[in-house]
């Protein structure tokens, strides 16, 4: 047979080939779906754990009444949320890309002198007992006013309207939302029932 006579199905196969090769070439031939495999791992159990512990949470409460259900549907509710995203980006594997930065306390460990550590974490341990008094004697409204007054001011160096407007923004969210909103009962502190100051 003739080279230039060829029979329509052969030709039909060259084309076939040709398509086939040039997208080979170009990237375009069609990927093969991958089967997607759970994976059970510790992670994935341990943020199930805790997704079955918050709905428990929230579910509990619904028979309380709404003052009391208040405070724990609004930190079960967001929680049950983020448990969820959690156990599903375990099942499927995500993880968070490698990061080439050095870790931080890897860092701090290296850097910082160790006296210098030291009397960070002393100055912390002093605020916290202090604010523990602070509790004791003026009560939680009155201290955590005054502690977050005293942290921004002389251990944060802020000036005075910053720290005044946080410390009043601070105080108002915290007295609206446990004291007005959920009525939450806080102990008067020791000097102010001394003084008699209490309501």
């Amino acid at each position: 047979m003739a080279v230039g006579h060829r029979r329509p199905i052969e030709t039909l196969l060259d084309c076939a080939a040709s398509l086939d090769v040039n997208a080979t070439r170009l990237g375009l031939e069609r990927p093969f779906r991958k089967e997607k495999v759970l994976k059970i791992t510790a992670p994935a159990i341990f943020s199930f754990c805790a997704l079955v512990f918050f709905c428990v949470f929230v579910y509990m409460a619904q028979d309380w009444r709404m003052q009391a259900r208040l405070y724990p549907w609004a930190i079960g509710i967001p929680m049950v949320i983020l448990a969820i995203v959690q156990v599903i980006l375990e099942l499927k594997g995500v993880k968070a890309k490698p990061s080439d930065a050095t870790p931080m306390d890897y860092q701090f460990s290296k850097v910082t002198d160790p006296v210098l550590a030291r009397k960070r974490t002393f100055i912390m341990f002093g605020w916290l007992v202090g604010f523990f008094f602070g509790i004791w004697l003026l009560g939680f409204p009155i201290a955590i006013a005054l502690m977050m007054f005293t942290y921004l001011k002389f251990q944060g160096s802020e000036s005075w309207v910053l720290s005044s407007a946080l410390t009043v923004i601070a105080w108002l969210f915290f007295y609206g939302l446990f004291v007005r909103l959920l009525n939450l009962p806080f102990p008067e502190g020791l000097l102010i029932t001394w003084l008699g100051l209490g309501a």
